[in-house]
């Protein structure tokens, strides 16, 4: 009598996000480190090759911290305190040392194309909205019974930049090293959005568990990176519409 083979179970998160930075750090090996991209111009085909395989690991990373998030949203409401306790021993969460440095005035905030980590690159969460909802610029407004006056000017626009391009795949090459060195600020924050932490609508969080990227590219050193990942949001979206 022959035995049946044990269901697979998914990995941690933690060996997930580990494993994860080995792909992006494949990634970055071929196409160019954030200060370096800066400086490129690139082809039409270039781009969109380049800008394929960074999407690829958004929508990864956003799994990651959906499966993170959905197991704060319990003690959400218990504190940030309890939170942190638990991110810490996950291996997500560094408290912060007892003296920082003063920050910095906000002028002397500058971007450096040569330093990446003064560069405004706010990693996108990308959730969606719920269909139910109104949209503000589809919302009935009120309108003036005596008129208007005359509508706004245009805003200016600014001078083109030839280097635009180039900037805006550093800045998500940037932003994707950010979350990756430290997720623990993206999972609260992911936790506390309105549309998944507190609303909970059961068709968003399924969109966002399983949204895929258009044109699916694999990882041909890691091949099952990306099943155990979609796996482990899978599973946080169950939960998360079993608690809702």
């Amino acid at each position: 009598m022959h035995s049946s083979p044990p269901p697979q179970t998914t990995p941690p998160t933690a060996q997930l996000w580990e494993r994860l930075r080995g792909l992006f750090g494949r990634i970055v090996a071929a196409i160019g480190a954030p200060a370096i991209l800066v400086t490129l111009q690139f082809a039409p085909r270039m781009r969109t090759a380049m800008v394929r395989h960074i999407a690829l690991v958004e929508i990864l990373a956003r799994k990651l911290l959906l499966a993170e998030a959905a197991a704060l949203m319990p003690d959400m409401q218990r504190g940030p305190r309890l939170i942190e306790a638990k991110l810490s021993a996950s291996g997500l969460y560094t408290p912060p040392p007892a003296w920082r440095r003063p920050c910095a005035p906000r002028r002397a905030r500058i971007a450096d194309p040569a330093n990446p980590e003064t560069w405004s690159a706010r990693f996108a969460l990308a959730i969606p909205r719920d269909a139910r909802t109104v949209e503000d610029r589809r919302a009935p407004r009120i309108r003036a019974l005596w008129g208007g006056g005359p509508p706004p000017p245009a805003p200016e626009r600014s001078p083109p930049n030839r280097n635009s391009g180039a900037f805006c795949v550093a800045r998500r090459v940037e932003a994707l090293r950010r979350v990756l060195n430290d997720p623990a600020p993206h999972v609260q924050r992911l936790a506390r959005s309105r549309r998944i932490g507190v609303a909970r609508s059961r068709d968003v969080i399924r969109h966002y568990a399983l949204r895929a990227p258009r044109r699916f590219v694999g990882d041909r050193h890691d091949p099952l990176l990306t099943i155990h990942i979609f796996s482990a949001a899978v599973h946080a979206q169950t939960v998360l519409a079993d608690t809702s």
